[in-house]
Formats: C-alpha cells, sequence, structure tokens
C-alpha cells in the first residue's frame, strides 16, 4: 500500500468513530470532503460563544446610550382615578361620583450638563465595543488559521515517521534474515527491534495527533461535531513581501489597532461619566404640560395647565460625593488600561516585526534544506538503480522531514503576516498585503 493510501485509510479509521456525534445545530451543515482555507476562515462569522458575547456587549452599551437620551425625552401618561365621594350638605354638586382623567406630558428642557455628559460616555461605551468586536473577529480568523496549519503540519510529520517506520522495519526485518544464517546475534537484532519499537510509538502518536489537530480546527470553527478529512494546502504566494519600516508599523498600530481604539474610547467614555457625576446635583428644568377631564367641575379645577419646573437639589446625604469618587477612580482605572494597551502594542509590533526578519532568514534556510534533499534523493536513486545502494528509504525521510519543515516556515511565515494585520487593523486573511500608508 502506497504512503498516501496508507495516511487515507488511517484518517477513516480515526474519523470513524466521531460519525454519530452529530448535534442538532450541525444538521444543517455538511463538512466537505476536502476544505481550503478560505472556507474555514468564512465559518469565522458563524455563531461562536466568544462572537456572541462581543456582540451582546454592543447591546448592553447601545441600551445605556438610549437610557442616556431619555433623560431629556418626552414623557407622556394618562392618570385616570375612580372616586366616590360623600360630599358636603352645603355642596351644590351633590354626586357622589368624583372622577378624573388627565393626559401628563413633561420634557427636561436643560440640566446644565447632566444628559450631555450621560449621552457621550454612552457613545463612547458602544464604539469601544464595536472596535472589540472587530478584534474578536481578527482573534477568531487567527486561530482558525493556526488550527488550519496545524492539521497539515500534522498531516506532514504522519508521512515522515510513517516513513522512518517502514525503513527501521525493513532493517529489523533484514536483521532476523541474517540472524538465521549466522551473520548476526541476537542482541543485534533485539537493538534493530527496540529501534522499530521506538519508531512505531513515535507513528503512532502522530497518528493521534492528526486526530487532535483536527477536533481542534472542528472546534475553532464552531463545527465540533464534524471533523474535516482533507485539507487543501493554500497557494501563499506572497510570504516574501517587504518588510515595512518598524516605525511605519508603530504608527499605523497608533492609529489602527481595535484594542487601542476600545481603550481610547473607554477613556473618554470614563471621563465622561466623572463630568455627569458632577452634574448630577444640578438644578433641572424641565417643562409640564396637563389636560384634564372631570367628573364634578369645580372653579378652582384647571382644564388645561402647562407650566415650567426647576427642581434645585439641597443635600442627598454624600451620594453625590460618593459617585463622583468612583467615577474618578474608574477614570484613573481607564488611563491605566490605556496606557498598559500601548506599551504592549508596542512590544507585540516590535515582536511580530522581529519574527518576520527571522522568518524570511528561514526560509531560505528551508529552502536550501529541501533543495539538498531532493538532489541527495536522486544520488540515492540512481545509486539504486546501479544497484550500488540497496537503500532509499533514509534519502525518503529525510526529504519528508525537509517538506514538513518547509511547509512549517511557510505556514509560521504567514501566520506572522496575519497577526500584524490584526494590530493593525486590517482584516486577518492568509494573502492580504499589510498597509504601510495612512492610517485609515
Amino acid at each position: 500500500m502506497s504512503v498516501t493510501g496508507m495516511v487515507c485509510g488511517g484518517l477513516l479509521l480515526v474519523l470513524a468513530g466521531t460519525s454519530a456525534l452529530v448535534s442538532a445545530e450541525d444538521e444543517a451543515f455538511t463538512m466537505p470532503a476536502t476544505i481550503t482555507l478560505d472556507f474555514a476562515l468564512q465559518q469565522a462569522d458563524s455563531t461562536h460563544p466568544e462572537l456572541e458575547q462581543a456582540r451582546v456587549a454592543i447591546e448592553l452599551a447601545e441600551s445605556e446610550r438610549l437610557n442616556a437620551e431619555a433623560l431629556t425625552g418626552t414623557n407622556v401618561s394618562i392618570d385616570a382615578q375612580l372616586i366616590y365621594v360623600n360630599p358636603n350638605s352645603s355642596a351644590q354638586d351633590q354626586r357622589h361620583d368624583d372622577h378624573i382623567v388627565s393626559l401628563l406630558a413633561s420634557k427636561n428642557l436643560y440640566d446644565f450638563g447632566r444628559s450631555a455628559a450621560a449621552e457621550k460616555a454612552a457613545a463612547a461605551a458602544v464604539q469601544g465595543e464595536q472596535k472589540n468586536l472587530i478584534d474578536v473577529r481578527n482573534q477568531r480568523r487567527l486561530e482558525i488559521m493556526q488550527r488550519y496549519f496545524d492539521t497539515l503540519l500534522a498531516d506532514l510529520a504522519y508521512l515522515r515517521d510513517n516513513e522512518d517506520m517502514a525503513v527501521a522495519f525493513i532493517q529489523f526485518d533484514k536483521a532476523r534474515d541474517r540472524r538465521e544464517v549466522g551473520q548476526v546475534s541476537d542482541i543485534e537484532v533485539l537493538n534493530e527491534q527496540n529501534g522499530y519499537q521506538q519508531i512505531r510509538l513515535k507513528r503512532y502518536r502522530s497518528e493521534a495527533r492528526q486526530r487532535s489537530a483536527r477536533a481542534r480546527l472542528a472546534l475553532a470553527m464552531n463545527r465540533p461535531n464534524q471533523l474535516p478529512a482533507n485539507l487543501q494546502t493554500p497557494e501563499l504566494s506572497d510570504l516574501q513581501r517587504e518588510r515595512p519600516e518598524l516605525e511605519v508599523l508603530q504608527e499605523q498600530a497608533r492609529k489602527n489597532n481595535p484594542l487601542l481604539h476600545a481603550a481610547r474610547a473607554r477613556l473618554v467614555a470614563a471621563q465622561a461619566r466623572v463630568d455627569e457625576a458632577h452634574a448630577s446635583d444640578n438644578p433641572v428644568l424641565s417643562g409640564e404640560f396637563e389636560a384634564s377631564d372631570y367628573n364634578r367641575a369645580f372653579g378652582s379645577r384647571d382644564d388645561v395647565r402647562i407650566g415650567l419646573r426647576l427642581n434645585i437639589p439641597l443635600t442627598d446625604g454624600g451620594r453625590n460625593k460618593a459617585d463622583v469618587a468612583k467615577q474618578r477612580a474608574r477614570l484613573r482605572q481607564a488611563r491605566a488600561s490605556y496606557a498598559e494597551q500601548q506599551r504592549k502594542l508596542e512590544q507585540v509590533i516590535l515582536e511580530t516585526w522581529l519574527e518576520l526578519g527571522s522568518l524570511s532568514a528561514q526560509l531560505d534556510q528551508a529552502t536550501a534544506q529541501l533543495n539538498y534533499t531532493e538532489l541527495y534523493l536522486d544520488q540515492r536513486r540512481a545509486l539504486y538503480e546501479l544497484e550500488a545502494q540497496a537503500n532509499l528509504g533514509d534519502a525518503m525521510v529525510q526529504i519528508s522531514e525537509a517538506q514538513r519543515y518547509m511547509a512549517e516556515t511557510r505556514f509560521k511565515t504567514a501566520m506572522a503576516w496575519a497577526r500584524l494585520d490584526a494590530l493593525l487593523g486590517n482584516t486577518v486573511y492568509a494573502q492580504a498585503p499589510v498597509a504601510t500608508g495612512e492610517g485609515k
């Protein structure tokens, strides 16, 4: 059986145990026989707990914004009273019914900055959560990319270890044959058997990592009960693009990083809440309107009333002072969080920039290694055909490892560029170029 056939057969056995584990949510979705990186990344926007939490946070912030707008909204109500009275004997109207229905309307006309501060704080909070959602989406795409690459590398590692096991078995089998004719001792045969069993164990562990990697990928795609069988290797043709200057990346990240934007919005919201707390004991000027219909008419009862009301708080027992202190503490916390986010961002940008530099050199080294192993395999194959060399096994193992190492280097490079895209506020995609111009 060919190596590819052995891999496919092993995967069928690995995946057979999962066929019955189909949840109701997955019934409407069918995993293709072969998936691509593009297809996997499309699942990043499907229902997922992290995305749901981010969306709920936006909805909660939006509800606070609506609540802040309601401070200056118009309140309209109907007040109806059914009253039974026993009128005074001197009253002209001796009826016992004294029912009243009134239409009431009121609106805060001016509160000396309180509502404006509340609306500003709420709007900033909404903006911050929206920026956070952008980062959550990018992190979902990054996770899917990493799991996709991990699965491809697990397959390549299995191919390498399967080749290695085949070579070790041939050597062990030859040692047994040579022992039969007295050419080697039992201890030499046992040594070959021990080496074969060690490599065999490594191969079985590689097979287990194939299953584990697929489970992690399915979970990242939010399809935990549908493990992908075959993955298409992406082209990743644009890995050697020029690395921008560090200062350019730092500046662009300060302008566009979603988490830094979110931290800045929370800082603005915290400052506005301090202003709101200071203004909470300011006077409130409101307009009022009342139209009523009475069952019993008296001269002191008005059909319509229109007026202005000025409410001036005098003392609240210290509640305003406590609220101001709390909001000031939260403002200091928001400032510290923003500063910390800035420092982290600069450090991560630096580390990613340096990683891209070393990966460029690693890509050159992996290319040289692959070229050498291909030439070495051709040499061993020529010697084999001339019967000057009887074993191609070690060359096959070397080229399998060189191919795995090349793929690992390419995937690491793609992930580094993708992480840089996320830091700069761009949409994460395997072959998306990093913008180096002015921020958006």
